[in-house]
């Protein structure tokens, strides 16, 4: 409880607009207040720090000193802001005077958003939410954790991915349909060899061994959302016997098909796709 981060709601919240060359301050800060750069640039004082707050920037004014902005003496300048309080921070974070004064504005960051829905709905919105919102900005603002990145995704060769979808749709309509190495190399338009070659690459396992971790995922779908018993689930996924399934299936997934099935019925998580397992390793 001691390292909690409270927050006291916005005082006051609103946006700005000065002209060319203007400036605000110097005040002394009392509180906290976020600043967001919508447009034109400034420059921030705070006590003997200086900092640049350039077009989409963020900063964060706290109590302790003097401070001013001189505003963009070129063309308007307008910004958000609000104002709050802060009653308790994570002693990891170190003293608010060390805490960054700016954060620059950058592709996928998560303050601009957050800012904006917060002005959007102050004083007319859900009161927790406000908090909630304010408390993930200034937790993302001084640990640095306010950029974002797009999903990592696996790059697979184009007869790969040719061979997967058809894999896939094979399945859907079959699930026992029976897939060898020669229809999957004509569904990709290369060789047989070439395409083990590039399965191993990319993903670690061979052609046949793709088309058997699809059938086990199948099985593990069945036999978390249908009462199929497990010889039923074996023969429409095309395993030869129960006996086959069962070690297959245990050998993959760490349990027995029933033991995994009690499993999802007492409250666990259906277990992860065995392809998406086994790629996500290889790209490791």
């Amino acid at each position: 409880m001691r390292d909690s981060l409270i927050l006291t709601a916005p005082s006051v919240a609103g946006v700005a607009v000065y002209p060319p060359g203007a400036a605000f301050g110097p005040r002394n800060m009392i509180d906290f207040e976020f600043v967001w750069m919508i447009e034109g640039d400034a420059e921030y004082r705070w006590g003997n720090q200086v900092v640049a707050a350039p077009r989409g920037s963020v900063v964060l004014c706290r109590p302790g000193a003097r401070d001013f902005f001189q505003w963009d003496k070129r063309r308007r300048t307008k910004h958000g802001y609000f104002h709050f309080h802060v009653r308790r921070a994570p002693s990891t974070w170190g003293p608010p005077r060390n805490w960054p004064l700016v954060r620059p504005g950058v592709e996928g960051d998560v303050l601009r958003p957050l800012f904006r829905h917060l002005l959007t709905w102050h004083r007319r919105g859900d009161p927790q939410l406000e908090l909630l919102t304010m408390r993930h900005m200034l937790t993302a603002f001084v640990t640095g954790e306010h950029t974002c990145e797009d999903v990592p995704s696996d790059i697979l060769p184009p007869a790969v991915e040719k061979a997967m979808a058809h894999v896939h749709a094979t399945l859907d309509a079959d699930p026992a349909a029976l897939i060898d190495l020669t229809e999957l190399a004509e569904a990709a338009a290369v060789t047989p060899e070439h395409l083990c070659r590039l399965f191993k690459t990319s993903t670690g396992r061979s052609p046949i061994e793709t088309v058997r971790l699809a059938r086990l995922d199948q099985a593990a779908t069945l036999l978390a959302r249908s009462n199929f018993a497990v010889k039923r689930i074996a023969d429409l996924c095309g395993f030869s016997s129960p006996f086959h399934f069962s070690r297959r299936f245990s050998r993959a997934f760490g349990c027995s098909p029933r033991a995994m099935r009690r499993l999802v019925q007492a409250g666990s998580t259906p277990p992860t796709s065995l392809l998406l397992r086994v790629g996500a390793s290889k790209a490791r």
